[in-house]
Parts: structure tokens; C-alpha cells; sequence
């Protein structure tokens, strides 16, 4: 088989999507990754990706991604590696993983080590899954709050053991946040196994930004009352740590089994690796996310509304950190679609001094969402090539009532005690209400 530079290969991982081996994943001596579907369909002889489409009736595997279609020949490095690259952790938790964990080429070594159980339906394995039904172990509430005090120091539960089972916990959370992911059932907590794949992510509180679970779990609340389809969540308590507890939608339970989904998120559907998340510095823009939609989404008019409501919805919430992977297509036997929107919360609540105010992707040219005035929406919705008119009474009748619904959600939520004692409710609403005149 030929490589992407014609160097002797090196190591294979097995490659699983929904529990069926796809391909394989391939690290070469000179530490550059290649992909080769097991079973692939012919290809154009320039070696370009085809749309996805365009092979459907000869496939025999499902294709890991829209921009690497099914095909006979191997997806040399430059293909490659951005889709793996987007599965493994980002930030200090990728400093830590590779620091212990990694030699060679880093993206397939933790894949290697912890690829069992990542975002969608893609699994690693060296050698075939142990697929035997064994249950897997509880955590207890005084393991969840151990795991909380070191999690920074101990990404992905490397620490737990899981006594019985196949080795050390598979599975690989990609962003920079402090979190984790357990696997769910009646109300307990256990460590995944092959067979038991996680069912919600963990998130912890940081303290450079108070009262940040409090500020996510509002913005997610108040995107659940307003748009369509947003993951559960819950603010939780272990021994004193507080948590939020967020369903995965890419799991659904079947016959009493835990089933994966298979999604990408927009870095890896437009073929940029994770630090070109973010437009500055030549990364992912709003158009270009609009027209992964607008390409490859089966019901491409009603998820292109969705994707403007996001954009409205975390400029009226104040989400500067809206960026290219918080955006994910969910491949289904449905097709594929705008998945759920996840990771929703206001940055701007917290001053400048403390996390950065430029917006992820430009709108209109404007990087700040203080100087955006209804023009700007108009002309941005004229260069996706929107009609701006419909689409501003559109945006205008879905948003027409977010405030006193989100006013609503704060009494609610100071109702509860794990959720009262708190202004930062107080301070999203104020942004609300000063930028909804402008949609």
C-alpha cells in the first residue's frame, strides 16, 4: 500500500464508525498520517475528494467525514490528519496527555491511547474491540468529586481504574475545557466500556470566571426555550463540587443500548485542523460554515435559518467564542444535519481584561459585537446570499419574546438553591436587552 510520501509505514490503528471497522489509520517514519478505507470506492485520478454523493451506490463502509468521501486510494497526510487531528483534546489537557502519553506523531498516539469512545461514532483500536458484556464499574459520588479536584491535572479520568474490565478508559473529549465524560444509567455514574460508551459530559467550574457553570447553564436553558434542539442540562453537586452535567446528543438509547451517532464538527467538515477554528489568522469564516450547510445538509433551507438564529442568538448572549468547532454536522440514517448547538454561554459577561471580546468569525467585517448595528446583519445575510429582508423578520419574530423569557428562566433558577446566588444571570439579560433592537 502506498503512503502519502512513499516512507516505509510505521504504526496502524484500526479505525471503527458505529462499531464497524472502516479503515485504517496509518503513521509513517517520518510521522505523517495517512487513512484508507477497507473497502473504498473508485476515486478521480487527480486524488481530489469527491462530494459524497458522488460514490453513494458503490459504497460498502459509511464515509468518516464529507470531505473524505469513500474511496479506494489512501488519504495522504494533508487529508488525513485535520479529521484526527479535531478527535484529541486542545489546550493544556493536550499539553498533559502528550507530556505522559504520547511519542511519535502526537495526534495518533493519543488517539492510540485514548481513542475508544470520542466525539461521534469513531473508535480506535489496535487490535479488535473486546466487545464480551461486562458491566462497567460505578463512580461514586466521592469518586466524582476526586475526579473534579484533579481533573486539570488528570484529563480524561487517565487516573481511574476500572477494576475487571479491559485496561485503562478509552476516550478522547476534544476542546480546551476542563471536563470529562461518563456513561449514565438510572441515575448513576460509570466508567465507559466498549460496550457502554458515555452518555453525558461533566463540566467543571474554573476559577478564572466566575460563576461560569451558572453562566452556561442559563445560555443553554434560555437557547432551549428559544431554538430548536439543544442537548439537557444540569447543574449537579458532588460532596460540595458543583458540576454540569450535559447530555450527549450523540448517543441515543435503542432496545436498551447505548447507540453512537456519528457527527463532525466544522473544522473537520471544511479540512482545517483545530487551531484554524477561529476566522483571525486565516481560519474558518461564517460563510464558509454556511456553505458546508448549504452542500451537504438534507434539510439545507431549515438548517440554514438555524445556523442564523445561532449567530443572532451568541451575539444577543454576548458568546464571543462562537467558533468553527462549536458547529457540527450529525450524520444519521436521516442523513446528514446542523447537529444540536452545544457549548452556549456569554463571554462578554466577564470584563475584557479577562477573556478576549473579538468575535470568533467576523460579521460584516466587525470583529466586536458592541459595534454591530442591524446593517451589518443585513448586509451579512445579503453576502450568504440570504434575502435580508425576510430573513430580518424572520430573526426578528424568533427573538421577538427572548426577554422576558429569559427573565422568566433567572426567577426560576434563584428559585433552586444549587442555581441562586448569583448577579450573572442579571448580567446576560442586560445584554440582551441592549443589542435585541438591533435584530
Amino acid at each position: 500500500m502506498s503512503q502519502s510520501n512513499n516512507a516505509a509505514p510505521g504504526r496502524k490503528l484500526n479505525v471503527y464508525l458505529c462499531g464497524v471497522k472502516t479503515g485504517e489509520l496509518f503513521e509513517d517514519d517520518l510521522l505523517q498520517l495517512s487513512f484508507k478505507y477497507i473497502d473504498g470506492a473508485p476515486q478521480k485520478r487527480d486524488g481530489a475528494p469527491q462530494k459524497p454523493g458522488a460514490v453513494s451506490k458503490m459504497r460498502s463502509v459509511a464515509p468518516l467525514s464529507v470531505r473524505l468521501p469513500v474511496r479506494a486510494d489512501v488519504y495522504p497526510h494533508a487529508y488525513a490528519y485535520p479529521f484526527f487531528e479535531n478527535l484529541i483534546p486542545e489546550g493544556g489537557a493536550f499539553e498533559i496527555l502528550t507530556k505522559d502519553h504520547a511519542s511519535g506523531n502526537k495526534v495518533f498516539s493519543l488517539l492510540n491511547r485514548f481513542g475508544g469512545d470520542c466525539a461521534g461514532a469513531v473508535a480506535f483500536y489496535e487490535t479488535a474491540p473486546d466487545n464480551k458484556n461486562k458491566r462497567p464499574r460505578e463512580i461514586s459520588p466521592a469518586e466524582i468529586a476526586g475526579i473534579i479536584d484533579r481533573l486539570p491535572q488528570d484529563p480524561l479520568l487517565t487516573g481511574i481504574d476500572n477494576k475487571g474490565s479491559s485496561g485503562p478508559v478509552r476516550l478522547s473529549l476534544a476542546g480546551a475545557q476542563s471536563k470529562f465524560a461518563v456513561y449514565k444509567s438510572e441515575g448513576k455514574y460509570y466508567r465507559s466500556e466498549d460496550k457502554y460508551p458515555t452518555t453525558h459530559i461533566i463540566k467543571i467550574a474554573n476559577k478564572r470566571f466566575p460563576d461560569l457553570l451558572k453562566n452556561e447553564l442559563f445560555c443553554m436553558k434560555l437557547a432551549a426555550n428559544i431554538l430548536s434542539g439543544t442537548p439537557e442540562v444540569e447543574l449537579m453537586e458532588a460532596d460540595g463540587r458543583p458540576y454540569l452535567e450535559i447530555k450527549r446528543y450523540d448517543r441515543c438509547i435503542k432496545n436498551g443500548n447505548v447507540v453512537r451517532i456519528h457527527q463532525e464538527d466544522f473544522c473537520q467538515a471544511l479540512g482545517l485542523v483545530s487551531g484554524k477554528k477561529y476566522q483571525k489568522g486565516g481560519g474558518a469564516k461564517l460563510k464558509d460554515c454556511y456553505m458546508v450547510i448549504n452542500e451537504f445538509s438534507e434539510n439545507r433551507l431549515t438548517d440554514i435559518i438555524r445556523f442564523t438564529e445561532w449567530i443572532i442568538f451568541n451575539y444577543l448572549i454576548g458568546n464571543t467564542d462562537a467558533h468553527a468547532k462549536n458547529l457540527s454536522l450529525l450524520h444519521s440514517d436521516k442523513g446528514i444535519r446542523l447537529a444540536p448547538f452545544y457549548d452556549l454561554l456569554s463571554t462578554e459577561v466577564y470584563p475584557e481584561k479577562t477573556v478576549d471580546h473579538e468575535t470568533a468569525m467576523l460579521i460584516n467585517g466587525k470583529g466586536k459585537y458592541s459595534s454591530l448595528r442591524s446593517r451589518d446583519f443585513i448586509a451579512l445575510f445579503e453576502n450568504l446570499g440570504q434575502n435580508s429582508t425576510n430573513m430580518m423578520k424572520t430573526m426578528k419574530d424568533k427573538f421577538r419574546n427572548i426577554v422576558p423569557v429569559a427573565e422568566k428562566l433567572r426567577e426560576n433558577l434563584l428559585s433552586e438553591a444549587i442555581s441562586a446566588k448569583t448577579s450573572i444571570y442579571d448580567g446576560i439579560i442586560e445584554l440582551i436587552k441592549k443589542r435585541i433592537n438591533y435584530v
